[in-house]
């Protein structure tokens, strides 16, 4: 039985317009409806991860930053908080300033961003800025860096993995439809590990957990939930650290998910 949905976001609940299918929203509230708990657990900072929590009415803690930031989204209340310490997040900062890198670095709970999408900066939330030089925002310790690009993974990983190995974690997503990225967060953050830290506070078995993911960051998930479901447009190997593969996320996979493992309705 389950009782506990791990779900990623990019490329698995949101669809290529980043948004919540209506089919995919209406299974995740029929799973709720029947008692059983949805976390979400993705790449991305909290404030992105608590307003899709809160259009869902969800009351699960949020794995932010791949497992380095867990937190409730009604209260606020933090069960874990890894943070990149201010030396090497300047460094990192500073790189991704040189390069002009599409990059989002939440640090003192706001989410600084450069973007080549146009955006206007008066709709963004108050957690959220536009701005081109994150280094100097680098103060103290940092909870994570997201950066995406073709070009901005390989330089990220080569750069700093080697020097920082063992003070930092480097998962890089991959999937069809989602640009690659690198999440860059404190060692020990881990999607795997986050999801037994949701299953302790909840008082839930990890046995009765699902976790349902698009790349290869998820795949820790897998290993813990008695579940575990790669949507369509995963990578093959993605697709073989799961039980059992979902139709896209172009296609409301998530919505299947549930249903089969869950309502157990065709």
């Amino acid at each position: 039985m389950i009782r506990l949905i791990a779900l990623d976001l990019d490329g698995t609940l949101l669809n290529p317009a980043f948004r919540v299918s209506d089919e995919d929203q209406a299974a995740v509230a029929a799973a709720r409806e029947r008692g059983v708990q949805v976390s979400l657990n993705t790449a991305r900072w909290y404030g992105l991860a608590q307003r899709t929590a809160r259009r869902l009415e969800l009351a699960a803690p949020l794995v932010c930053h791949n497992g380095a930031h867990i937190k409730l989204p009604n209260d606020g209340a933090e069960l874990l908080h890894l943070q990149i310490p201010a030396e090497i997040a300047k460094e990192i900062a500073a790189h991704c300033d040189t390069h002009g890198f599409e990059a989002y670095s939440t640090i003192d709970g706001v989410t600084y961003m450069r973007s080549p999408r146009e955006i206007d900066a008066a709709r963004l939330p108050q957690d959220m800025r536009l701005d081109n030089d994150h280094a100097s925002r680098v103060t103290g310790p940092v909870t994570g860096f997201v950066v995406f690009g073709e070009d901005a993974v390989p330089s990220l990983v080569e750069r700093f993995a080697g020097p920082y190995a063992g003070q930092l974690e480097f998962p890089v997503g991959a999937s069809e439809g989602v640009t690659p990225y690198v999440s860059i967060g404190a060692t020990g953050a881990d999607k795997g590990r986050a999801l037994r830290l949701v299953c302790e506070h909840l008082d839930i078995s990890p046995d009765e957990s699902m976790a349902i993911g698009d790349a290869a960051p998820d795949v820790p998930m897998f290993e813990v939930a008695a579940t575990g479901v790669a949507m369509g447009n995963a990578s093959e190997d993605v697709k073989a650290a799961a039980d059992a593969t979902a139709p896209s996320n172009t296609e409301s996979g998530v919505a299947w998910a549930i249903r089969r493992f869950v309502l157990e309705v065709d």
